[in-house]
């Protein structure tokens, strides 16, 4: 683009000789409809990049994608394609490889904190894709909740404890009202649980609870009855008779007797990262600018999809079957995400429509040549920003399964609207005394898959 724009600031300084001979009128239409076709293709969405890239999780080909997405910024500088490879690395079981490059787009994210102010000219006079992605927050919140599975499915606890801890620090940082995520602060409660920091993990799910409570129905789904239940537990193992009473009541669980240790049993933790992350396309609309009295085509990100119904998971161990609740809902998120951010969006939009409109009529009064590139220039060049975590499931979900000292075959079942089974997910499991046990897989549409026992995944936390 900045090519573009420094031939514009050529022909508006040659002589009418000089840019005749330049640029013979014969050949005008057609290198403008090439420039045309050459700005497109450079300026094509990221949601449309996004598209192509996931096509090999939906045949049930992950590698396909990671391929894919490992072409993309060699030198490291990008975080949405760092985000990318991470989620990537990890749905082919590369959990070290997808941390590595994690770490680098928290880095990434840091060095955007003080953004530019090229960066910022620039998006209010070509488009807000000229601007560093820095993640949405809950994007950024997410990214240390999957970095911290991916230390639980390497065996490192305490690597996750750190995200937590870097995740919180993150919260407070966001104003005198953190910004909380119900799930990180429910993952944090578990990790505190696996390493016997029963106060910790008491305080954890306290957090989460409130933020379900305070925001079921708009960006949270209702409070998950197994964190209900994990709240009721350790209150009852830490001896809060009253308080145990009173969440008893206010959950209606009177009749609900948790379970205390025991070194004939431990207990199995599954997390489905189930489905895919909306994409955001681009739309465009005329708005009446009042001060140059003229309608002008802003573009913006949409979800112009509506969202997807998700598979039913159905987990079947020790001959009974569970189902999953859900514990995030990242189409939710994403979603509210984009709506609260509109306004400025819109306002950064209609000012930069106003620039070009001024630059445009400017470039014609030097150049009737001049004015007519830069014309097809700002038409080509308006376009949203499309960037979003795409490779994030649709939703995350979870159950929690008390079973006795053994070994099992886990086996989750994905169902359709009409109850049939559409794929199959099959791990292996080891339940000690007194631990917990991680099974934590992702999904993200049907695919015909052989039936054979996939190789263990398994983690066990003392």
């Amino acid at each position: 683009m900045t090519v573009i724009y420094r031939w514009c600031f050529m022909i508006k300084h040659q002589q009418p000789s000089s840019s005749a001979a330049l640029f013979p009128m014969q050949n005008l239409k057609t290198g403008l409809v090439l420039a045309s076709f050459l700005m497109l293709e450079a300026c094509a969405s990221y949601g449309q990049h996004a598209n192509s890239m996931r096509e090999g999780l939906l045949i049930g080909k992950p590698e396909l994608s990671l391929a894919i997405a490992e072409q993309d910024d060699l030198q490291q500088k990008e975080v949405i394609a760092s985000l990318d490879k991470g989620m990537l690395r990890r749905m082919n079981d590369d959990f070290a490889g997808s941390n590595q490059i994690f770490e680098v787009a928290k880095k990434q994210i840091e060095a955007l904190y003080g953004i530019s102010i090229t960066e910022n000219l620039a998006s209010m006079t070509i488009n807000d894709t000229m601007r560093g992605y820095e993640g949405d927050r809950y994007e950024q919140l997410l990214l240390h909740a999957f970095m911290a599975m991916n230390y639980i499915q390497l065996g490192q606890i305490d690597g996750a404890r750190v995200e937590m801890l870097q995740a919180n620090v993150k919260m407070m940082e966001w104003g005198d009202e953190p910004e909380e995520d119900a799930f990180l602060r429910y993952l944090e409660g578990i990790i505190y649980e696996s390493l016997g920091e029963y106060d910790n993990a008491l305080i954890s799910y306290r957090k989460a609870y409130t933020v379900y409570k305070e925001n079921a129905g708009v960006v949270y789904p209702a409070t998950p009855m197994v964190l209900k239940k994990d709240l009721l537990r350790l209150l009852a193992w830490q001896g809060l008779s009253s308080e145990y009473k009173a969440y008893a009541e206010e959950f209606n669980l009177s009749e609900y007797k948790p379970a205390k240790p025991s070194s004939d049993h431990g207990e199995l933790i599954v997390i489905l990262n189930n489905g895919l992350a909306p994409v955001r396309s681009e739309a465009a609309i005329p708005i009446f600018s009042s001060e140059i009295q003229q309608n002008l085509r802003v573009a913006f990100p949409v979800y112009q999809e509506t969202k997807k119904l998700l598979y039913t998971p159905l987990v079947e161990v020790n001959g009974k079957e569970y189902g999953l609740e859900t514990a995030e809902d990242v189409d939710a998120l994403a979603r509210h995400s984009l709506a609260q951010e509109m306004p400025e969006i819109m306002a950064r939009a209609t000012a930069r429509a106003v620039v070009k409109y001024n630059t445009q009529h400017t470039a014609n009064d030097n150049s009737a040549l001049a004015g007519l590139l830069m014309t097809v220039t700002n038409m080509v060049t308006e376009r949203a920003d499309t960037r979003s975590w795409t490779t994030l499931p649709q939703a995350i979900q979870i159950q929690r399964i008390l079973l006795p000292v053994g070994e099992y075959r886990l086996k989750i079942q994905m169902l359709n609207v009409a109850g049939q089974v559409v794929d199959v997910i099959d791990d292996k499991v080891v339940i000690k005394p007194k631990q917990l046990t991680f099974a934590i897989n992702h999904w993200s549409s049907p695919v015909q898959k052989k039936t054979e026992l996939l190789p263990e995944k398994i983690v066990l936390i003392k």
